[in-house]
This record gives C-alpha cells, sequence and structure tokens, in this order.
C-alpha cells in the first residue's frame, strides 16, 4: 500500500492534477520532488529528455540556474514548465557529476484512459506513451489499473527534437574558455547576452549581463579567486537561444 501511495505521488508531481486532462510546454519525464531537486523516475520516449543522457534517479537540481534544493512541488513543476520551444538549461546530478543539458520544450498533453486501446483514438495528436500510475506501459498487452493516461504531443507536424531543423537558429552563443580571470564568449551575431557562473548546488554564483556584444570573441573580466574549487556549470543566453559548459576550477 505504502509502495503504491508513493508512485501516484510521483504522478500527480508531473500532472499537476492527476487524471485532469491538460496541455503545457515541457519535457518529457516523471519525477518526484526531494530536498535535492527533481528526482528523475521515467523518461516519456521521443520527448527532449529522452535525447539526452538524463536518465532515471538523476536529480535536477536547478532549471535555468535557479537551484531547485528546497523547492515545493508546486515550484518544481513551474520551472520544469513554461513556453514550447524555449530553451532551457538543466542542471543535474548523475552518478556524483554535475552535469548540464541544453533542450527545448515541446507542447504535451495529459488526458485521462479508460484502457489502453483508447489511446490511439485521440485526432491531430501523437502518443507518446501510457503512464500506468505514474509508470511508462512498455508491453501494451501488460495488465495495467484503472489510473492510466496518455501522453502526446500536440502537433505531430513539428518534429520531437532538440532543434527544428527547418529554423535554423539564429543568434548562437557558446562559452569557449573559462577561468579565473576571464570568460570568453563567441557570439554569431552581435546583441546582448548572458552569462551566469553556476556552483554544483544550482545556485547563481555570479551572472552578467552584457548588452552591447559583438560578433566574435567578447572577453568578460571577473574575480574568480574567491570561489571554492570545484565544478561550475557556465551558461550564456542570446537572442532567446541558451547553451552551456560544465568546468572544473582547481
Amino acid at each position: 500500500m505504502n509502495m503504491f501511495k508513493n508512485l501516484v505521488i510521483i504522478a500527480f508531481v508531473f500532472v499537476a492534477s492527476v487524471f485532469a486532462d491538460e496541455s503545457f510546454g515541457g519535457i518529457g519525464l516523471v519525477y518526484k520532488s526531494t530536498k535535492k531537486g527533481a528526482e528523475v523516475q521515467e523518461i516519456i520516449p521521443n520527448t527532449p529528455v529522452a535525447e539526452t543522457k538524463i536518465k532515471p534517479e538523476d536529480i535536477i537540481i536547478a532549471v535555468d540556474g535557479v537551484s531547485l534544493q528546497g523547492k515545493k512541488s508546486r515550484e518544481v513543476k513551474d520551472a520544469l514548465r513554461g513556453l514550447e520551444n524555449k530553451p532551457v538549461v538543466l542542471t543535474y546530478v548523475s552518478e556524483g557529476d554535475t552535469l548540464v543539458e541544453t533542450i527545448r520544450r515541446i507542447k504535451l498533453s495529459l488526458k485521462e484512459l479508460n484502457n489502453i486501446a483508447d489511446a490511439e483514438q485521440q485526432p491531430e495528436k501523437k502518443l507518446l506513451a501510457v503512464l500506468d500510475e505514474g509508470r511508462v506501459v512498455e508491453n501494451r498487452g501488460t495488465p495495467v489499473s484503472d489510473k492510466i493516461e496518455g501522453v502526446y504531443v500536440d502537433d505531430i507536424r513539428m518534429p520531437v527534437a532538440k532543434d527544428n531543423p527547418k529554423q535554423p537558429e539564429k543568434g548562437t552563443a557558446k562559452i569557449v574558455s573559462f577561468n579565473r580571470s576571464t570568460i570568453r564568449v563567441k557570439l554569431e551575431t552581435a546583441g546582448a547576452f548572458i552569462v551566469s557562473v553556476v556552483g554544483s548546488n544550482g545556485d547563481i554564483i555570479r551572472s552578467f549581463n552584457e548588452n552591447n556584444g559583438r560578433a566574435g570573441i567578447n572577453p568578460i573580466p571577473w574575480d574568480g579567486n574567491h570561489i571554492p574549487d570545484g565544478r561550475y556549470t557556465i551558461s550564456v543566453e542570446h537572442d532567446g537561444i541558451i547553451s552551456g559548459i560544465n568546468v572544473l576550477l582547481k
């Protein structure tokens, strides 16, 4: 009975309102909130998260540089959800390593089902998975409970991928080097950009808002001599596109 209750809680966090039909910008995972962040329970196939190295038991500790540690379930859900097609930077811990992934949300829908046969009967929606009490049903012939849902991507014309190849990104940026005195950012096109230095716990250590970035290499001087050795994530946002790297300071 306790296992059943725990599983319902996991499904509840992902769905927000169990078995209530809804649509939202999401990344495609089932998780439970912990004091450390969002612990991944299930990966929904053919979603942005499924294309990353994130796996069950990993813990997402920050979203776009904002820590999830100590957050309430509602705050965690609001951080993971957002505008569809908007890039989002996930900082997560996997087997002791702090890593970062930049992906795009897609428009997902959840629908309560009476049985698995009903899962395919949704016009203009593509079925990604069936959830039974928050767990992905791998085999459609597997007996299920009366608490099942379908997970769908709303627009089947839009590929479920990190980026839409028919819409090339403009204004991309990347971190080319980082040390305790200088961060160097390369911009494809000129414009404003934001650089954040994020600690292994997901907290933002420093943030730089540069309004007049030029195409090419942009050096940002800073004093990092007072921050401790360890792993950090350095992210850059430019024209709505976010990318990041992991670094080790010694």
